[in-house]
């Protein structure tokens, strides 16, 4: 009896001792883009992004089926999801377009952005095989004129390499996706 309680008590501690796993999305490695002589001091803000009740928790969430997900408790975020996302997207957008200035709101100093990006996602997830789907909406807002400039739906899929490390580069190459597409909405709207 006493060899039973022995055994479940380190077994109970073993499983209890388990190491995490962190990680990041990240701007993928890319050569910057020298500004021109002319820049335009127009500051673009970046809204907090809005995320589903789902993926809104420090564990990396992968999609078993169509309706099934797991939530994987050693693979954690290094961080919050939505303020990574937003923070990749600013990046991505400030290489893509140096001409302009991109801050994540909410920030402190006296800054004013007469435009700003409103990121909602519904879907950001992968499956076991690296397949990544990206799914939701974003828009581009006058606050000045309050009017919306432009906006579109969000719907990217990608498959990567399988595994953890392939699936959060996947991700991170899908956002690089939505940035230039936000972006080519810039160039021609402002």
């Amino acid at each position: 009896m006493r060899y039973l309680l022995a055994v479940t008590t380190l077994l109970l501690m073993t499983g209890c001792s388990t190491k995490s796993n962190f990680y990041q999305l990240h701007t993928p490695q890319t050569e910057q883009k020298q500004g021109t002589s002319h820049l335009r001091h127009t500051v673009i803000g970046i809204g907090e992004v809005s995320l589903p009740a789902y993926l809104d928790k420090p564990q990396v969430v992968t999609r078993i089926t169509q309706g099934r997900l797991q939530i994987n408790e050693t693979e954690r975020w290094a961080g919050e999801l939505d303020k990574n996302i937003q923070s990749v997207v600013s990046d991505n957008l400030s290489a893509l377009l140096p001409q302009y200035t991109f801050m994540n709101a909410p920030w402190d100093e006296p800054v004013q952005d007469r435009y700003r990006i409103y990121i909602t996602i519904d879907r950001f997830d992968g499956d076991n095989n690296g397949v990544v789907t990206l799914k939701g909406r974003w828009s581009l807002v006058d606050r000045e004129e309050n009017k919306l400039i432009t906006g579109e739906v969000i719907d990217f899929t990608q498959k990567g390499e399988v595994g953890m490390d392939g699936l959060v580069t996947t991700q991170s190459r899908v956002l690089q996706a939505m940035s230039k597409q936000i972006a080519q909405k810039i160039r021609r709207y402002l």
